[in-house]
């Protein structure tokens, strides 16, 4: 009697609490619906294969609503990127603080050789990582089946991240050079991987390696920013990536910025580490720039801004330090309803927006987080012009009142029948 109460409790709760989001930012609803609804076209498109339906699942697990974007490729081109990911995501689950040292070196080094061998599987990770690497045999079939291209792409990718991935396990990160060989070895790999696949497809130009290197660097050093917490709480041992040369600048250890008493010092360090990923900020945008197929822009757009807006969440944000600094749901569904350049323009634009009018004058790394900052305005802002249409700001409009109303009705009556 009491769970059932409990249970019925929580969902009103729930129900409220969505409520209350959606009043504080309506244009969210509609996003959300048109998320609804893309994900149940996406539902549609998983191949009959059971090798690649298998892959199409664990990358909806995996990686949530991004897989969205991935499955609006051109088919050919989305199994191989999908199935390149899933390969990648096993190295990850190789890389398991519970399997000994020796054993996790050799099925890194050798995980490239591994996608060859029809039978491969092995029990590791948790959750969803241990349902992939259980039947990573049937991401091996998928790969198998892709044309000869795509398979020397991920092969050699794969090699060299494994390489890097074990040049790290027990290598502690010091220099801003070691920072950045990192983040190489972890994501710069991914987006020299993307750009030869999207290549091999014949869909788009080579893109000079420093421009897909830096498409990876933007996305992993946000990462790293953004789970400070989670990461130097990880157990048995920390596995926080922030280099040595930032961090101890400011602190005898990097476990100090939880203290609260050394909040400062903390957000110093942070803004220095956001300020260093904002550093690739026009690299991603050249790149971006130069592609040509609008589901590959959409693709890599999607990653790129959801980055951008998260280092726009997370500087001079104390939280990063006392819990969890994540988007909310609604704006990243606007995300992924972007649709060309013009409207990287203008995320780019709005995101920097919010980070140039946090930044204290007073903040040791003030004069470089403007510089970075007023460099991608100031492109944005020519290529934007007066064709702009995308805004990550509310417009609450005659439509969007219609529909959130109708929305508030809809649950009021949910709640009423529930209390019955």
């Amino acid at each position: 009697m009491c769970l059932a109460r409990f249970e019925r409790d929580s969902k009103q709760s729930f129900k409220m609490g969505i409520i209350g989001a959606i009043l504080k930012n309506p244009e969210d609803l509609h996003h959300l619906l048109k998320l609804k609804m893309a994900s149940a076209a996406a539902n549609r498109a998983i191949p009959s294969d059971p090798n690649l339906a298998f892959c199409y699942q664990m990358l909806r697990r995996v990686s949530g609503s991004f897989s969205i974007v991935i499955l609006q490729l051109e088919p050919g081109l989305r199994n191989a990127v999908c199935v390149f990911y899933l390969v990648l995501r096993g190295l990850q689950a190789v890389d398991d603080l519970t399997i000994p040292y020796d054993l996790k070196v050799e099925l890194l080094r050798n995980l490239h050789k591994k996608i060859f061998d029809r039978d491969f599987h092995f029990p590791c990770g948790n959750n969803d990582y241990k349902l992939l690497m259980d039947k990573f045999y049937l991401v091996i079939l998928a790969f198998l089946g892709l044309t000869t291209g795509y398979q020397e792409v991920i092969t050699e990718i794969t090699e060299r991240m494994g390489e890097g991935m074990v040049k790290y396990l027990n290598t502690e990160i010091i220099s801003r050079e070691d920072y950045n060989e990192y983040c190489h070895f972890s994501a710069g790999l991914m987006g020299l991987g993307l750009t030869r696949i999207f290549y091999t497809a014949g869909m788009e130009q080579f893109t000079p390696d420093y421009l897909s290197n830096a498409m990876g660097l933007f996305l992993q050093k946000t990462n790293v920013i953004r789970d400070y917490l989670e990461n130097i709480n990880a157990q048995p041992t920390s596995r926080l990536r922030w280099p040595k040369e930032v961090w101890s600048k400011y602190a005898d250890k990097p476990e100090a910025f939880m203290d609260e008493t050394n909040y400062k010092q903390g957000l110093h360090c942070l803004n220095e580490m956001v300020t260093d990923a904002l550093s690739h900020g026009l690299d991603c945008l050249h790149y971006m720039a130069a592609l040509q197929d609008q589901p590959n822009l959409r693709f890599c757009a999607t990653f790129q801004i959801t980055a951008l807006g998260t280092l726009a969440m997370c500087y001079n944000n104390v939280e990063v330090f006392r819990g969890s600094v994540r988007m909310r749901r609604g704006l990243t569904a606007k995300i992924l309803d972007v649709k060309n350049m013009v409207d990287v323009y203008g995320a780019f634009y709005d995101f920097t927006r919010l980070i140039a009018a946090k930044i204290d004058k007073t903040d040791p790394s003030a004069v470089t987080t403007h510089k970075f900052v007023d460099d991608i305005r100031s492109i944005c802002r020519f290529e934007i012009k007066n064709r702009r249409a995308f805004t990550i700001e509310s417009k609450f409009g005659h439509e969007t009142f219609l529909v959130v109303a109708l929305f508030v009705i809809l649950v009021i009556m949910l709640l009423i029948v529930t209390k019955q």
